[in-house]
């Protein structure tokens, strides 16, 4: 069976312990998503406020990806442009466009995050578009940690992931269920 190049942990916040984040990180291939968004940023647990990221993102030599959601994706979507491009291009590997719109064209996200130096995500609820210029998350949960019934094939993508209710109580099983669809280096 094929492994997974590396495991995202997403919902990094202020009450993580960074030395637990660095330590993880030299055991195990680990990349950690912070969630951006306007109206969620330093209110809601999952969505630290924009200095503990920038402490985050500039002390810890982590792999990192940030996830816009809400007006932050928006943002992207519809000027092609993200409030936070210089600390993107600065500090992160990926960036990941959390939206359920399937209108969206992943050549747009693709070229924004080529313009920040990013390896560009995009999501879907349903089977993974055929794209090259983006790396496609299965999330049919759409953040709100309810697994899905059945895992698409991961067919028609260079690169992609699967999100949704994997935690510590169903990691072992998920990656067990997923490992079926994961496509051949």
């Amino acid at each position: 069976m094929n492994k997974p190049a590396f495991i995202t942990f997403t919902g990094v916040d202020a009450e993580t312990d960074p030395a637990d984040l660095v330590r993880l990180a030299d055991d195990y291939p680990v990349e950690f998503g912070l969630l951006f968004s306007p109206k969620r940023q330093g209110i809601e647990p999952r969505y630290p406020a924009m200095q503990v990221i920038n402490w985050m993102a500039e002390e810890l030599p982590l792999r990192w990806a940030a996830h816009l959601c809400g007006g932050d994706a928006r943002a992207v979507i519809e000027s092609g442009a993200s409030p936070h491009d210089g600390m993107l291009k600065r500090h992160f590997q990926r960036a990941q466009i959390n939206t359920a719109d399937p209108m969206v064209q992943p050549s747009l996200i693709g070229n924004w995050a080529a313009q920040q130096n990013l390896r560009a995500i995009l999501q879907c609820r349903g089977s993974f578009p055929h794209v090259a210029s983006v790396d496609v998350l299965y999330d049919a949960s759409g953040g709100r940690g309810i697994v899905p019934r059945a895992w698409p094939e991961a067919t028609h993508t260079t690169f992609c992931g699967f999100a949704g209710g994997i935690g510590p109580h169903n990691a072992v099983e998920s990656v067990i269920q997923i490992g079926r669809f994961w496509p051949p280096r």
